[in-house]
């Protein structure tokens, strides 16, 4: 049978770091619990039953008999071999400083620690240096005293230890342990994806040069994502500019044959008679259009592919706007709508006159062309240059608005050849204003009609 592949490179997949991160996690903590058990220092305890406290009873009846019966001193009865055999027994008194122990201890075993358990039920209570089983009441000649065993072998176990630490401790360490190691695993998770999230933010909005930034080292499902979304970025970059390249390559091919369909018909209008006049100008006229056609598409292309050389010169741009604005009024005029300007402009920018003109002038088009009486454009200097070019028209879908500037794109309403244009206009001002480090952006009113928002910086890079 063929083993499957994840068993192969279980470090390659994300299911396995997951699972993996989660276990280092909870040893993690139990490490650093663990570690701070052994550093704390803590008495706790636990109630004394079963034969440990009978014997421990046994035990402190057989001292009060024996001291009674054979009249011995309660320290020698403690110290007797037969009594304390393999235990050492430690009598602590109810008079606060009187002890007997049935042999010496070590300088290191605390007993003064026994003197808060006095009063209490039998006990088994931990320490860090032993272990005492205690306190059972007993009376002697000396006075009233608490018998306990004491075993100076035995520690703390371990998950008493833990057990002993205060709860606040534990749940602090516990949530500081889960919390650093979820940071880096969710960082070292996330990463990638917020990379992918953003450079696939960037190529929606056009740029195609944006890639994922993915370790090339990273095997798992993630790292192969990025790769993978990295060589479909490549590729569809290829795609467009060959589309592009394609466009510009046919467009600039049509130019020849197109210039010399213009020669033959104006050298056969010089020819014709009246009934063959009207013709030739309808090809003549057809032949302009699409010579005008294929000087916006080789436009697009450059501009697009920023390969338009900029005449740059410092200029009034109020000046570049009254020539624009004079051309308008006159088409304006010639279909009975009205421009109203407000404001003015006083910067100068630094700019490619022709450009900045074509732009606003083929909105300008755009807006005379679909308003039904009026528009309107703004003018306003602040921290940029703002330009703004209303119609009081339909307006635009709002599924197209976003579309609007792009190439060859018209609503469906608009393609059919009375409205004329090629869908052109809006994609070149938009390159044109981009080439300026500027903006355009589209948006329908409130009340009907189309809103185009130029924003022009003053400084041009």
């Amino acid at each position: 049978m063929q083993t499957p592949s994840w068993l192969k490179h279980p470090r390659h997949y994300l299911f396995l770091k997951i699972f993996a991160w989660f276990w280092v996690t909870v040893i993690a903590t139990i490490t650093i619990l663990v570690f701070l058990s052994q550093l704390t220092s803590n008495v706790g305890n636990d109630d004394l039953r079963g034969p440990m406290l009978k014997n421990l009873e046994y035990t402190a009846k057989s001292i009060e008999r024996i001291v009674a019966k054979h009249g011995k001193s309660t320290q020698e009865v403690l110290s007797h071999p037969r009594l304390s055999k393999h235990k050492l027994l430690y009598l602590n008194g109810e008079v606060h400083g009187v002890e007997m122990l049935s042999e010496p201890v070590s300088k290191d075993i605390d007993l003064s620690l026994l003197n808060f358990t006095k009063y209490m039920r039998p006990q088994i209570i931990f320490t860090d240096e032993y272990q005492a089983y205690g306190p059972v009441a007993l009376n002697v000649p000396e006075g009233k005293f608490y018998l306990y065993e004491i075993d100076e072998k035995r520690k703390k176990p371990f998950f008493v230890s833990l057990w002993l630490m205060p709860v606040w401790l534990k749940l602090l360490i516990a949530l500081v342990a889960s919390l650093m190691l979820s940071f880096f695993f969710s960082r070292n998770l996330i990463a990638p994806i917020n990379s992918l999230k953003e450079t696939a933010k960037k190529l929606a909005h056009g740029d195609l040069t944006a890639r994922a930034d993915v370790s090339p080292t990273r095997q798992d499902e993630l790292g192969v994502l990025g790769r993978d979304f990295n060589t479909m970025a490549v590729q569809l970059e290829q795609l467009i500019s060959a589309q592009k390249r394609l466009l510009a390559d046919i467009s600039h091919e049509l130019r020849s044959p197109l210039t010399r369909l213009k020669m033959a018909t104006g050298l056969a209008q010089m020819q014709a008679d009246d009934a063959q006049h009207t013709y030739l100008e309808r090809i003549e006229k057809e032949a302009n259009q699409l010579d005008k056609m294929i000087a916006d598409v080789l436009q697009v292309s450059r501009l697009e592919a920023k390969s338009q050389t900029l005449a740059l010169s410092t200029q009034s741009l109020q000046v570049i706007v009254d020539h624009v604005l004079n051309d308008a009024q006159f088409e304006a005029k010639q279909s009975n709508k009205e421009l109203i300007v407000n404001g003015t402009l006083t910067a100068d920018l630094k700019c490619d006159e022709t450009l900045i003109a074509s732009a606003l002038e083929n909105v300008l088009r755009n807006a005379i062309k679909y308003a039904e009486h009026s528009i309107s454009i703004g003018l306003v200097e602040s921290d940029a240059i703002y330009i703004t070019i209303c119609d009081d028209g339909k307006g635009v879908d709002e599924a197209n608005l976003a579309r609007l500037c792009e190439p060859f794109f018209r609503q469906e309403h608009a393609r059919d050849r009375s409205t004329g244009g090629t869908g052109l206009g809006l994609a070149i001002a938009k390159n044109a204003i981009s080439a300026h480090d500027g903006t355009l952006t589209l948006e329908n009113q409130e009340h009907g009609g189309l809103c185009v928002n130029i924003r022009l910086p003053y400084k041009s890079e």
